[in-house]
């Protein structure tokens, strides 16, 4: 049975400068069912005048806040994360997840892009569980990093009690993995997906949804698998390239996806 949302992101606009109110707008034009806040510092994109200016045009548009992803990139943390400055990780940690719950959202993402292959990050992602107190932390992996396949993120689950996973398609697809498989890996761990599409090795791509690899086989084994959670469109790598625009990207990615749909 259906029960997921499909959701835009905020960044797949930002190379386009489009505003807040235009980004919501275009989401409710498409008939999305909500918005995922990129954050790379809490006390910028959540600061309490953002917050505020949101929340009016959340009442505008009638289009929410469906999520919330931390991105810890390495530009960001050179020193690490998860791997690096912990004490800083976790004020961060705490800070998003305060602001999920004045949102009503139980699962909050995080993208350890900082932390490089073989970075022993599982003591850190604990502390984070406990930072986000009570909200779910749904961990983003990617290739290259020290989470780098739905199998690392997997054992990090064992090893972390309350962690679980954020599946990117496109992520998968430059890994090798057939996202279909993992959604069916994961199971009960899944808490939130980013589509995109890629080439294998291409984990910066972020082509719109369809360009490369067809979605019937994911899209039926996530609802087949009761997942009940949103999953956002994640093309920054397309529109930031000039490949093509964040109305163009998202608005390809949604037919292909939706023509998939039961």
């Amino acid at each position: 049975m259906t029960t997921w949302q499909l959701t835009d992101a905020d960044w797949n606009s930002w190379p386009d400068e489009r505003s807040d109110l235009q980004i919501f707008q275009q989401a409710a034009d498409l008939g999305l069912a909500g918005i995922e806040l990129g954050v790379y510092d809490a006390a910028i994109e959540l600061a309490p005048e953002r917050s505020a200016e949101l929340a009016d045009i959340v009442e505008q548009t009638g289009v929410p806040i469906a999520a919330v992803l931390l991105s810890l990139p390495a530009e960001r943390w050179r020193q690490g994360a998860l791997s690096g400055d912990v004490d800083r990780l976790v004020w961060q940690v705490s800070s998003c997840a305060a602001v999920c719950r004045v949102l009503g959202l139980d699962v909050l993402g995080i993208w350890p892009g900082a932390d490089p292959e073989g970075a022993d990050v599982a003591d850190a992602l604990a502390r984070c569980v406990d930072a986000a107190d009570g909200v779910r932390l749904a961990l983003e992996y990617k290739p290259g990093t020290a989470v780098a396949t739905a199998e690392q993120a997997l054992k990090l689950c064992e090893q972390v009690p309350g962690l679980g996973v954020l599946l990117d398609t496109g992520h998968a697809f430059a890994a090798g993995e057939d996202p279909a498989a993992v959604v069916d890996r994961l199971g009960d761990l899944l808490l939130h997906c980013h589509l995109g599409d890629a080439p294998l090795g291409g984990d910066d791509d972020d082509l719109p949804c369809g360009r490369l690899h067809d979605f019937h086989s994911f899209v039926a084994a996530l609802d087949a698998s009761g997942f009940s959670g949103t999953a956002s469109f994640d093309l920054y790598g397309a529109v930031s390239s000039g490949v093509v625009t964040g109305a163009q990207a998202v608005r390809e990615s949604r037919d292909h996806v939706l023509s998939r749909r039961s």
